[in-house]
């Protein structure tokens, strides 16, 4: 599908892994009704590099979810796999009400970091944290449906952006997003490891689960 901005970054080399590639397409799987999330992760052609599962979910929590828009309510734990299938990152986000928290951890449990929003009201912004201390900022294009995420160091010098496409009605219909990540530099830990979960965080924090209200109106 087409994205709003040509991703390629000229002269950059492309390792062909999660880790190396400068643009990734994260791509939703198509369900009618969404139980159990899903995502490929292309490199911009299109071969695959990994895939994101949902795993952890219980019967009940799958007959909830068919049933009702109950995802505010429930933790939700996405596993960040590689071309073979290895663990890369698991990204949690635990039951919210208002604002979103998620957490991402290596392949081993390690911790990584955090990414937090920080406001209810207006363009959504998140925190990029590691050992509780800010490295970057998520910033919104714009109050409703966002289609451009800035990310910015402790600088605020812009490192990456993550652009979801334009869906398709076939896509709208089933509900089914996807998302480039577009990193400028080559990236190190933990800030590499969150960016990487920023593509799928902030489908799962804001995009998925609706939470707008009367006071999103407020800029």
């Amino acid at each position: 599908m087409p994205i709003s901005e040509q991703p390629t970054i000229a002269g950059r080399h492309c390792g062909g892994t999660l880790y190396t590639e400068p643009v990734l397409i994260i791509d939703q799987k198509p369900k009618l009704i969404e139980m159990s999330t899903e995502y490929a992760v292309l490199d911009e052609n299109g071969q695959r590099l990994g895939s994101v599962v949902e795993v952890g979910q219980s019967r009940l929590k799958k007959a909830t979810r068919f049933f009702g828009e109950f995802n505010n309510f429930f933790t939700h734990r996405l596993e960040m796999r590689d071309a073979l299938d290895n663990p890369a990152l698991t990204v949690t986000r635990p039951r919210k009400v208002f604002k979103s928290k998620v957490i991402v951890d290596g392949p081993a449990g390690e911790p990584i970091g955090r990414i937090v929003q920080e406001n209810w009201m207006g363009k959504k912004r998140f925190a990029l944290l590691a050992d509780g201390t800010r490295i970057g900022t998520i910033h919104a294009d714009r109050l409703f449906e966002p289609r451009r995420f800035t990310i910015v160091d402790h600088t605020d010098a812009e490192i990456a952006r993550i652009i979801r496409t334009t869906a398709g009605l076939g896509r709208a219909i089933v509900s089914a997003e996807t998302y480039a990540l577009v990193i400028d530099e080559p990236l190190r830990e933990p800030m590499a490891g969150l960016v990487l979960a920023s593509a799928v965080a902030i489908n799962t924090a804001i995009m998925q689960v609706k939470s707008t209200t009367v006071l999103d109106l407020i800029p």
